[in-house]
Parts: structure tokens; sequence; C-alpha cells
């Protein structure tokens, strides 16, 4: 075979490799675009059904939030928090507005992660008998501080409450699980 020919059989061959993953990959992102985020839609006849809106008082970056759940902790009969889930486009995903009822203090947080701050000589690595029977994942992790990030059991208003008192049969793995906790700059809209 003559090098020319050699030229042109490497040429068609890289040009319907590239086609192919080129197919690969236009496949692999109509499948991750087309796949339903249940964040989003998991409550989405809540905010239909009338949510309360957010306090003037939140921070204004807060706003810019759009409510996909909504409720009252640990009841409407009894509130004791009024609870907010949001979802940013531009931002964090998910966050978890939380107004006590009885203060009107506000607290920020992640809604589907919670940090947990390991026992000293505890590795990462020993939460997975816990993670496997909760059916939680580790979403991230940093040994040199001794924090694990983990998700949360589900998508509800109290889903962060629920994952941090559904660790605490492990409590001698860490010293503290608790919510990511968010802040915001800027000062509270008017």
């Amino acid at each position: 075979m003559k090098t020319s020919d050699r030229i042109i059989v490497y040429g068609v061959g890289f040009l319907i490799g590239m086609l192919l993953v080129s197919m690969l990959l236009s496949r692999r992102t109509q499948r991750e675009e087309a796949a339903v985020d249940p964040w989003v839609a998991h409550n989405a006849e809540m905010v239909a059904a009338g949510a309360e809106p957010l306090p003037s008082a939140m921070p204004a970056a807060i706003h810019q939030g759009q409510i996909i759940d909504f409720g009252y902790l640990p009841n409407a009969e009894q509130p004791e928090q009024r609870v907010w889930l949001l979802n940013f486009e531009e931002s964090y995903p998910y966050v978890r507005a939380v107004e006590s009822v009885a203060s009107g203090e506000f607290s920020f947080m992640a809604a589907d992660q919670i940090c947990i701050y390991l026992a000293q000589g505890v590795d990462v690595t020993e939460l997975k008998p816990m993670l496997d029977e909760l059916g939680l994942r580790l979403r991230m992790f940093n040994r040199k501080e001794s924090i694990a990030v983990i998700g949360v059991l589900n998508t509800q208003i109290d889903a962060v409450p629920a994952t941090i008192a559904a660790v605490q049969p492990w409590s001698d793995l860490f010293v503290s699980a608790q919510a990511d906790v968010l802040r915001f700059k800027g000062k509270p809209t008017e």
C-alpha cells in the first residue's frame, strides 16, 4: 500500500471516528437535558396552589429564586418555622430559607446537603456503612479540615433536619452534623 493510500485510509478512519464520538456525545447531552430534576418537579403543584411569598426583609439575592415548595414545621397547626425551598438558575441551585415564627429571624442553607465535621482520627471512608444504610451519597470531602458533605434523604421541606436526625446513631464518627449554611452579601430588600 502506498503512502498516499495510507493517508487516505487514516483520514477516512479519523472522520468516521469523529462522527461516532460526536453522535455519542450529542445523544448523552439530549438524555441529560430530558431528565426531570426531582427538586423542580417535586412540588410544582404546591406553588400553583399558592405558596406564601418570601418576606421582604430577606436578602435581595433570595428574591431572585423560584419557590419550588413551601410549608410549616413541625406542622401548620403549630408552626415554629416557615420554610421555603428555592431554585436558582445562576448560583447554588437549591436553597432552604427558614423564618422562625417566634423571632422572625432568617436562616439560609443548602436544601440538598448537610455538613459533617468528623471526629478526630476518623477518616471519611468510615462513613460508608452509614451512607449505605441511609441511602445517602458523599458529595464532597476535605480530609485536611475533616469535613464531609453528604446529600439529604429526600426533597421535602424537612429534608435537612430529617437527615441530621437520621445520622445521629453514628454520632461517634463525628463532632457535629449540621446544615450547610449559606451567607449572602448585600442589604435586605425594602
